[in-house]
């Protein structure tokens, strides 16, 4: 009896299990299809250079991930100047990733009512829900937070598309330091990175991203917490690298530690999916220019910026500062 027990349990849990299955099937088979990949439109506006500056514009956004849940993103309206350096900054859950979300349409905004009916986001003009799901990715570099590799050898990390040369890609590797540590390995690009593990750290994987952003050569960055995995001496080398050769583009970044984006040109502070706090970091730290201190104590990035302590707080304010008058 009790054998017979058992087994009839065990076929229970398999049956459970394998209609489990079945229903993960169903339900991915009646996912709603992203928009086309490719439109007619796409190739003339290709051509004729876009985006040729990097301006990007968010006006009356809303988003929701599914119909029946609320808003994530609420009434965003943002216009980023060519060039400029964007830092991203809000607790956990305001919305700074959904907004990576929207800019590369892995989630489509909301136009359900006749009121959001004109919302957009126009990248140098160009509304990007007329664009093609290839056309609008090819233009925007990301590094993500976890850094993507893929089986195979560092050339075909670097070049998936074999879009580039030999040359280009030593150059790119230069850029982020990693040329002589794969110079030194037995077969160079070709070394396989199957198991990415053996060849690189983790540190290491982020730069390689960061090769590829450089030799796409996009006007458009975007950094989804690229460094908060990365030890601060590689944070630092990533972000001067950044600086220097994203100088004349657009840079979005999500930050993790807030002493990555107090030399950037403007931060956005975001709350519950709404941009509250939006300028020049030090002009959000002081009620007076001139300060040279942290006056603004009731404001939210101030807040953040005073919550990481007396030393790092006076650290970053100088850096806003230094930045600012700088600029000015």
């Amino acid at each position: 009896v009790s054998e017979y027990m058992q087994w009839i349990l065990r076929q229970m849990i398999n049956t459970d299990m394998l209609m489990a299955s079945c229903a993960r099937v169903m339900t991915y088979g009646d996912l709603k299809c992203e928009p086309e990949v490719t439109l007619p439109s796409d190739s003339s506006i290709i051509q004729k250079g876009w985006p040729s500056k990097g301006e990007v514009e968010f006006k009356n956004v809303y988003m929701k991930y599914r119909a029946n849940t609320d808003h994530v993103i609420k009434n965003l309206n943002l216009k980023i100047h060519p060039g400029e350096k964007i830092g991203c900054v809000g607790r956990t859950g305001a919305g700074k990733s959904s907004i990576i979300q929207m800019l590369f349409r892995m989630v489509e905004i909301d136009k359900s009512t006749d009121d959001l009916k004109q919302s957009s986001i126009c990248i140098d003009g160009i509304d990007t829900q007329g664009l093609g799901l290839h056309a609008l990715r090819n233009s925007i570099s990301i590094i993500p937070q976890a850094p993507v590799v893929f089986t195979g050898s560092i050339r075909r990390n670097l070049d998936p598309l074999h879009e580039y040369t030999t040359e280009e890609l030593w150059y790119a590797l230069d850029e982020v330091g990693l040329k002589p540590y794969i110079d030194s390995l037995p077969d160079k690009l070709d070394t396989d990175m199957t198991n990415a593990t053996s060849v690189f750290s983790v540190g290491q994987k982020q730069l390689i991203c960061l090769a590829r952003a450089i030799l796409k050569k996009n006007k458009i960055i975007v950094l989804d917490e690229a460094t908060a995995n990365v030890d601060f001496q590689t944070d630092s080398f990533i972000q001067k690298k950044i600086m220097e050769k994203f100088k004349d583009c657009t840079v979005f970044t999500i930050a993790h530690r807030l002493s990555t984006i107090a030399n950037y040109d403007k931060v956005l502070v975001l709350d519950k999916g709404r941009c509250v706090e939006f300028g020049a970091p030090y002009l959000l730290l002081v009620k007076n220019f001139g300060d040279d201190k942290i006056t603004n104590t009731e404001g939210v990035f101030a807040s953040m910026v005073l919550h990481t302590g007396p030393k790092n707080s006076h650290f970053i304010f100088e850096i806003c500062k230094n930045k600012y008058m700088f600029n000015s």
